[in-house]
């Protein structure tokens, strides 16, 4: 199990209003801001000295990222009415029945 350490870091307002706009713009939770920081430092490092990502957390990362794109599929789908939703899946299978 990892043991987790405490840093104390200084960085620009600026990087900070940004971040912070960004997860909550993602659906931040506690602990996010930790774990965004790691997975920086942890890229930075890869590429430096070019260490291959362990399989789990190359897993891990990518269901981060699809749940990143649902949530931001999700919050654009709500402004849709339902009469739009059935307009585009109309238009959807049209298209998909003129391409057999």
């Amino acid at each position: 199990m990892d043991q987790s350490v405490r840093w104390s870091l200084k960085v620009s307002r600026e990087t900070d209003e940004a971040l912070r706009a960004y997860l909550g713009q993602t659906g931040g939770r506690k602990g996010d801001l930790s774990r965004f920081v790691q997975e920086a430092v942890q890229a930075r490092l890869r590429q430096t000295l070019l260490v291959p990502e362990r399989p789990k957390r190359a897993v891990a990362r990518a269901r981060l990222d699809f749940a990143a794109a649902l949530k931001e599929v999700r919050s654009r789908a709500r402004a849709l009415t339902q009469a739009r939703v059935e307009g585009l899946v109309g238009e959807a299978m049209a298209h998909a029945r003129k391409r057999r």
